[in-house]
């Protein structure tokens, strides 16, 4: 896979990450329920509010997939649409920090290929 094969996905993922986030704040604000977006003091009743934000995330991260995958490249989506778009929904709901920093490596590694070509370029 090319680096700018590799840039694209990331961009892609990130993207979706970011708007399955304001989807999840979006649906946090109209719960009525305001201990999912309020830490608990108890140990039990946090691991609860985390798993179910997690698993929002997973449906938000889908439903954002879904949504998109008519702007996503056919390439990706061609084999199984309903595979791809599951996988690119759990991939999204990783959370845009994680993906930041595969972008930061992606950048890193499209750089320094670049570095490399224009090194064979000048030899």
């Amino acid at each position: 896979m090319e680096s700018d094969s590799i840039t694209s996905f990331v961009t892609l993922i990130l993207s979706l990450s970011v708007a399955t986030e304001r989807l999840v704040e979006i649906i946090k604000g109209l719960l009525p329920y305001a201990w999912l977006s309020e830490k608990q003091t108890e140990p039990a009743k946090e691991r609860q509010r985390k798993t179910r934000l997690q698993l929002l995330a997973v449906v938000a991260g889908m439903a954002t997939a879904w949504l998109s995958s008519s702007y996503v490249s056919t390439d990706l989506l061609e084999a199984n649409h309903s595979f791809h778009v599951i996988v690119l929904g759990l991939l999204a709901s990783g959370g845009s920090g994680f993906w930041n920093s595969v972008s930061t490596y992606t950048l890193d590694l499209k750089n320094s290929q670049q570095k490399l070509m224009a090194s064979k370029e000048t030899s």
